[in-house]
C-alpha cells in the first residue's frame, strides 16, 4: 500500500508493526523481519516514517503527516530537476545554434537588446504581433518612442511596419497604437496566437517555450533558420489577412477605440457573438459586454433596434462620403 511513497514492502511490514505500538525496542523487532533490519529502519527513518524516541527504542509518526513530508521532499526534488533540465536544455541550444539558425536569450535585458539590435539594422519591413500581458509601462508619445522605441525609430527611418493587435489592449496600449498610426504605421486587428517579431523576412524574435520552474526567468527566442522564418511568416501573413483593419483618420488620429470599428463590421456582415468572439480570441460574455456597450451609445434596447441603428449610422456614412 505504500510503495506509492517509495516504501519497500519489507519496510511496510515492519512500520506496520512499530505503528501498532506507542514505543518500541528495536531489539523485539529482530525476529521475523525479511531483510536486515538496521537496513529497513534506516529507509524508514529517511522516508519520515519512524524516529528515535531513545536509545535503542524507535516510534512510528502519523501516517498522514509522514506522507505530506514525503510529497514535499519529492516536489523540491522535482523542481531542482526541472531546474537541471532546463540548464541542460539551454546548454544544448547554445552549442547547436550555430548550425540551427536559433538562439533562446535569458533575461528580460538579453531579449531587449536583440529586439533594439535586429530593428535597429531593418531595411525593409518590421511585422508584428501584439498582445498581453504588456510588461513595459512607458509614456505613449513620440519623444519617447523616438528615443526609446527600436519600432517607431524603424518607422522613421521609412521601414515599413504592420502590426496585428489583440484586442485585449488597455487604454495605454490604445494611445500609443495612435502615435504609431501617425507616423506610418498599418495596423489591424485580431485574434493574435503569440508575441512575434519579423524583420527583413530574415529573422524573427518569439517567446521561449514556457517554462516550469516555479518563478521561471523571461525567455526569448531568435531565429534565423530561413526555413522557420517563411513559416512564422506564413502564418503571420494568415492572421493579416483575416483580421480586420484599424483605419485612422487623415491626421493618423483614431477617433475612437478600434475594437468598435471592428464589431460594427462583423455585426453588420451578420457574425454571431461565437464568431466575432473566435474572430478576435476573447469569450461571447467579452464579446456581449462590447455589445452592451455600443447599444447604450446608440441609446437602443434590443438587437434589433441595434441593427437598425447601425444600419442607418453606415447609410449616413456613405451619403457624407458621396457628398465630398
Amino acid at each position: 500500500m505504500l510503495q506509492a511513497l517509495g516504501v519497500s514492502t519489507e519496510a511496510e511490514s515492519l512500520y506496520v508493526r512499530i505503528a501498532r505500538q506507542e514505543d518500541v525496542a528495536v531489539a523485539s523487532l529482530q525476529e521475523g523481519v525479511a531483510g536486515d533490519l538496521e537496513t529497513l529502519l534506516g529507509e524508514l527513518q529517511e522516508l519520515g516514517l519512524i524516529i528515535e524516541s531513545a536509545p535503542g527504542r524507535v516510534r512510528a509518526l502519523p501516517l498522514a503527516e509522514a506522507a505530506k513530508g514525503i510529497r514535499e521532499r519529492r516536489v523540491a526534488e522535482i523542481d531542482a530537476a526541472v531546474r537541471a533540465a532546463e540548464a541542460m536544455s539551454l546548454h544544448m541550444w547554445e552549442t547547436q545554434a550555430p548550425s540551427t539558425g536559433i538562439e533562446v536569450l535569458i533575461g528580460r535585458e538579453a531579449a531587449n537588446a536583440a529586439i533594439t539590435d535586429l530593428c535597429a539594422r531593418s531595411q525593409i519591413e518590421i511585422a508584428a504581433f501584439d498582445r498581453p500581458p504588456y510588461v513595459n509601462v512607458h509614456e505613449p508619445s513620440p519623444a519617447y518612442l523616438q528615443a526609446h522605441s527600436p519600432e517607431y525609430q524603424a518607422l522613421s527611418r521609412g521601414v515599413s511596419v504592420r502590426g496585428v493587435y489583440h484586442p485585449g489592449f488597455d487604454r495605454d496600449r490604445l494611445a500609443e497604437l495612435t502615435v504609431f498610426l501617425r507616423a506610418g504605421e498599418q495596423a489591424k486587428l485580431g485574434d493574435v496566437p503569440m508575441k512575434l517579431i519579423l524583420i527583413d523576412r530574415k529573422a524573427a524574435i518569439l517567446p521561449a517555450p514556457r517554462s516550469y520552474a516555479p518563478e521561471p526567468e523571461v525567455k526569448a527566442t531568435v531565429v534565423r533558420h530561413p526555413v522557420v522564418v517563411e513559416a512564422l511568416l506564413s502564418l503571420f501573413e494568415a492572421v493579416w489577412e483575416r483580421s480586420v483593419a484599424i483605419r485612422p483618420t487623415d491626421t493618423g488620429e483614431l477617433q475612437q477605440d478600434p475594437r468598435r470599428d471592428a464589431l460594427v463590421s462583423l455585426l453588420m456582415s451578420g457574425a454571431t457573438d461565437s464568431a466575432i468572439a473566435g474572430q478576435f480570441g476573447v469569450t461571447e460574455r467579452s464579446v456581449r459586454r462590447w455589445i452592451a456597450d455600443l447599444m447604450d451609445e446608440l441609446d437602443v434596447r434590443t438587437r434589433l433596434q441595434l441593427g437598425a441603428a447601425l444600419t442607418k449610422s453606415q447609410a449616413f456614412r456613405q451619403d457624407n462620403r458621396q457628398l465630398l
